[in-house]
Parts: C-alpha cells; sequence; structure tokens
C-alpha cells in the first residue's frame, strides 16, 4: 500500500510512543509499541505478524551503515568516560576550573559559549561539553535538566548555521539538488549563505540559552527543578533515572595515580582534531579546498575515528604513565559500555520508529495538508510548522529536511516566494520539531552526556523550545509579507526578553509539565 493513503493514521505510531513514554516515563516499552503499532498497520493490520515485522524493522534500523557508525561511537564513548573516570583527569581538570569558576551563572554561561565553539560537529559537542562540564555544574548545584538544556540549545543550533561543520555538506546538498532539478542558476552556498539570517528558531535558541543565563530566569518545570538542585542540592530528582549512569565511584581511580588534568584534556583535544582532520580528508582533503572538502565529509566516519584515537591515547597514558594495571584499565572499559547500554538501546528503537512514520507517509501527509493553505505570502510559516510536524513525529532534522526539501523548494519557486526564507524555515523548522522530541538521537544524547533523565529533559525543554518556536513562526509570518529578516531578528529576540520575563515572574504553578507530572 503506498504510503500517502495511510492518512492521519500515519501519525498514530510516533504520537503513541511519544504520549506514552512521557506519560508512563517507560521509554523502551513505549517506543516498542509504537513500532508494533506501525508494524502491524504495514503488514496489513496482523498483530501477530506486527510482532515478526517489528523485530526485523528494529535489525534494517541498527544496521543501516550511518546508524551502526553512530552506535559504535556511543560505545567508544562509554569506554572513553569509564577510562577517564580510572584516571581521574576529569576531577583533575574539573578542580582547575571550579578554582576560576565563582557563580552559577558563569558555570551555565561556560556551558553554553564551550557548546557554541565547539561548532564542527554536534554530537562531538554535546559529548565533549557535557562530559567537561557536568562536574562543574553538579558543583554549583545546577540540575541535570537544565545541563541538558544548554547541550541541546548550543549544539545542533550553531552547528546548523555554521558555515564549517558537518551540517553544511548535507544542507548545500539538499539545495544544489533540488536547483539543479529546477534549472536554477544560482549558487547553492550562496543561498545557503542567504537563507542563514532566516534560521529564526536556531538563532532564537541560542539567545534565549544568554537570556535566561544572563538574567537568572527559569519558568515552567525548569524552574522547579532549579529550585529543587539549589534549595536541596539534588541535581537530580528523587525518582529520576538517568539515561547514563556518571558516578565516579562505580570506577575507583588506584591510590598511587596521581591524576592530572591533561589526562583528560589531551584526548578531548585529539578527539577534536582528529574528527577534524577526518572530515576534511574523507571529503576529499588536500585535493579540495576545506570548504569543499566538507560538504562531502563522511561525519559517522570522522567521528568514529576521533573517538577511537581518543580511546587508544587514554590506554597508553593510563599504561604508559599512570602505570594502571591492564585488567583494571579492562574493566573500566567495560563498565563504560554498561554505562552506555540503555542510550544505545533508546537510539536503536527511536530511529526505528522514525523509519516506521516514514513507511506510514508522514511527511507527504502532513505536505498533502499544507499545500492547501499556501499562498507566496504564508509559504514560510506553513513550511516552518509542516517541517517541525514531521521533525517531531519522526525524530529526524536530517529526514525532515530530505522530505520537505524535494516538495518546499519546487512550490517556493513556483509561487516566486524567496527561496532563501523557503529554504530557512525547512532548515530550522526541523530543528525545532527536533528539539521537542523524546524519540530524536540529538535530544537523546543530550540526556546522556548530561546524566538526566531523558524523560525530565523533554518536559523541561518544551516550554523553551514552544517558546521559541512560537516568536519563530511569526517572524516568518511577518518575512512572508516582505519584512526583511535581518529586521525581524532584533524583534524576535525582545518579544523572547518579555515573554521568558513575564513567564519567570507569573509562570511557575500555572505551567504544567507537556505530559504528566515533573518531580520536584
Amino acid at each position: 500500500m503506498p504510503a500517502e493513503t495511510y492518512g492521519i493514521i500515519s501519525l498514530l505510531p510516533a504520537l503513541f510512543a511519544i504520549v506514552l513514554t512521557l506519560v508512563s516515563r517507560q521509554v523502551l516499552l513505549s517506543l516498542f509499541t509504537g513500532i508494533w503499532i506501525g508494524a502491524t498497520i504495514l503488514v496489513g493490520w496482523n498483530p501477530i505478524g506486527g510482532v515478526a515485522h517489528s523485530l526485523q524493522l528494529v535489525i534494517n534500523s541498527v544496521t543501516a551503515s550511518f546508524n551502526s557508525k553512530l552506535l559504535l561511537f556511543t560505545f567508544l564513548s562509554g569506554a572513553m568516560l569509564g577510562m577517564i573516570f580510572l584516571s581521574g583527569g576529569m576531577n583533575a581538570l574539573a578542580q582547575r576550573i571550579i578554582s576560576r569558576v565563582q557563580t552559577r551563572r558563569q558555570a551555565e554561561l561556560g556551558t553554553s559559549v564551550l557548546g557554541m565553539l565547539i561548532f564542527v560537529d554536534s554530537y562531538a559537542s554535546t559529548m565533549i561539553t557535557g562530559s567537561v562540564m557536568r562536574p562543574i555544574t553538579d558543583q554549583f548545584d545546577i540540575s541535570r535538566e537544565k545541563l541538558a538544556y544548554l547541550l541541546d540549545s548550543t549544539t545542533s543550533p550553531v552547528v546548523s548555521i555554521a558555515v564549517v561543520s558537518t551540517w553544511v555538506g548535507f544542507e548545500v546538498g539538499l539545495i544544489r539538488d533540488q536547483f539543479t532539478q529546477l534549472g536554477i542558476d544560482q549558487s547553492a552556498f550562496v543561498v545557503f549563505l542567504q537563507s542563514i539570517p532566516f534560521r529564526f528558531y536556531s538563532i532564537l535558541a541560542v539567545a534565549l540559552v544568554f537570556i535566561l543565563v544572563f538574567m537568572g530566569w527559569n519558568f515552567g518545570p525548569m524552574k522547579r527543578a532549579e529550585r529543587r538542585a539549589k534549595e536541596e542540592g539534588k541535581v537530580l530528582a528523587d525518582d529520576a533515572d538517568p539515561l547514563i549512569e556518571t558516578r565516579e565511584e562505580d570506577i575507583v581511580t588506584p591510590d598511587h595515580v596521581d591524576a592530572r588534568w591533561w589526562y583528560f584534556a589531551a584526548p578531548i583535544v585529539v578527539l577534536v582534531a582528529v574528527t577534524g582532520f577526518g572530515l576534511l580528508y574523507s571529503g576529499g582533503w588536500p585535493s579540495k579546498a576545506p570548504v569543499e572538502a566538507l560538504k562531502g565529509a563522511a561525519t559517522a566516519d570522522a567521528i568514529l575515528w576521533g573517538v577511537f584515537s581518543a580511546c587508544a591515547l587514554l590506554l597508553a597514558i593510563l599504561v604508559g604513565h599512570a602505570r594502571v594495571e591492564l585488567e583494571a584499565v579492562s574493566d573500566s572499559i567495560f563498565e563504560g559500555f554498561k554505562m552506555v547500554m540503555f542510550p544505545v538501546a533508546i537510539l536503536s528503537l527511536a530511529w526505528t520508529i522514525g523509519g516506521v512514520s516514514e513507511s506510514l507517509g508522514v511527511g507527504p501527509y502532513v505536505v498533502s495538508i499544507a499545500e492547501g493553505v499556501i499562498t507566496p505570502a504564508l509559504l514560510p510559516a506553513v513550511v516552518f510548522i509542516s517541517a517541525a510536524v514531521i521533525s517531531f513525529s519522526i525524530g529526524t532534522s536530517w529526514g525532515t529536511m530530505g522530505i520537505m526539501f524535494p516538495v518546499a523548494v519546487p512550490l517556493a519557486y513556483q509561487l516566486g516566494a524567496p527561496l532563501p526564507g523557503a529554504i530557512g524555515a525547512i532548515l530550522t523548522g526541523s530543528l525545532f520539531g527536533d528539539h521537542c522530541s523524546p524519540i530524536s538521537d540529538t535530544t537523546v544524547l543530550s540526556s546522556m552526556f548530561a546524566g538526566a533523565d531523558h524523560v525530565d529533559h523533554v518536559n523541561t525543554q518544551i516550554p523553551y523550545a514552544v517558546l521559541c518556536g512560537t516568536v519563530a513562526t511569526g517572524l516568518f509570518l511577518a518575512s512572508g509579507y516582505g519584512v526583511g529578516a535581518l529586521a525581524l531578528l532584533p524583534v524576535g529576540v525582545v518579544g523572547l526578553v518579555v515573554a521568558a520575563y513575564y513567564f519567570s515572574q507569573h509562570a511557575d504553578t500555572r505551567m504544567p509539565t507537556v505530559f504528566g507530572s515533573s518531580s520536584d
């Protein structure tokens, strides 16, 4: 049966899984239930056949090339963390940084700036920033929910608009493909640059982080989480189930080891350097210019090379310099593997349910509804909202971009709407839905490296994401009627300030969690 014929039913598996996850807090069971519902629909409403098809879909998902490499990256990240805990390097570096960080605001600001500085890749940025800053934010009683939000909102939004990143090649490639098919004689990279001022959600998401950090404001479930952390010293709620166990007491540094700060810093530098080199090399450098090489870079390969190199250096440091026995190193690696088993399971099922939703035709269904109301003036806002809905449902911003580009760009071209605005709406709308979705890989990884409860992270982040998305929708409406993007951005930032102030002062008790109740 063609995917386009499933209609509104195509939304059922993802929505059921998301609601059940946020209500029951049983992530794995909820995701598999959603997969089973979708698989049952795909095999002709046969529930027994749906079970068998569900298992096959999971196998297909985890064995896909990019996904399997990301899973291996996650396992190696766990091994790296295990060896870092064994070396004592993270504590040593944290103590050096803590001696210079005097306030909660400085700790939050440091997290935000570090997340933005590592703009080459969102996965690497989340891993490095979370690993470096988690012990520091814990020291200042900053909730793990707040840390996960800072990671999520200063990594992907920045990487997505950076002109040197793992995203730029994918995004420019999508633009180029549509221009080729439509016979548009424009530079895809130039239009990519022109679309950056229209990335309203991405820019506003970063702006809101700094507004909240500098002003000390919080609202909704996040305000309750921050009050708990500050007043009770609990960075996690009593009933929280952290996505990754990060307690260093599970891996004890041997007494004879004199922990050095560079035991942690050196592998991180190697991780960044090898990843950057891998991106350039896999894209054809030095025979191609760096920007051109990044367009064709093998992202998954590069981050794998980076984390493996960091693990190899850590092994050499532990055995060669710290004189740790191989048995202890091996035990720490396996403890690291155990840390990431739950995130690996969630990622596997999240990818699968995203694939099920695509098979059921979520994208074509949402687009078919949107096309009925599109005019040149409304196109940017409608495209933005459509991309957000699809991304929320399938849990991947890149997948959403692949769905939206072949529809929205030709439509904008036919209607005579400005292409940079339409393209910016696709790219930033995909990120908006991704930020709200509990089945998004970037949301999962933010919870993982923050050591946060995944459901608590989603519940505390959604009000902030929805605020930015609402303001961005208004800006897209205005841009559709001819107002320039650069003129609209200051208006959007002012709107964020006013709204954030109001909610921080008046909406603490009146703003519930999106689904279920939040732990205080």
